[in-house]
């Protein structure tokens, strides 16, 4: 636990108040703001050939563990055959 005999003071905020109207930033901040929209349904149409690549990638790589499983028990078994053989 802190003692303390003096009252910090808290540090000032800064308030920013424009003190002119620039027209040619409220144009381009309207224009972003359309093209957000439009950009809205082209990121989930992305999103969703995203999520359909990343279950393809899935099967593919659940393929390849168990032809690997697969191929590494062939292997197995045949050193121990060519061991317990001799």
């Amino acid at each position: 636990m802190r003692i303390v005999f003096f009252k910090r003071p808290k540090p000032k905020r800064f308030e920013y108040k424009p003190r002119y109207w620039d027209e040619e930033k409220e144009r381009l901040e309207e224009r972003k703001k359309h093209l957000g929209e439009e950009s809205s349904e082209r990121n989930t149409l992305i999103r969703d050939i995203n999520l359909h690549w990343r279950k393809i990638d899935r099967r593919n790589r659940n393929k390849a563990k168990s032809i690997n499983l697969v191929v590494y028990l062939f292997i197995i078994l045949l050193l121990l055959y060519f061991i317990f053989k001799a």
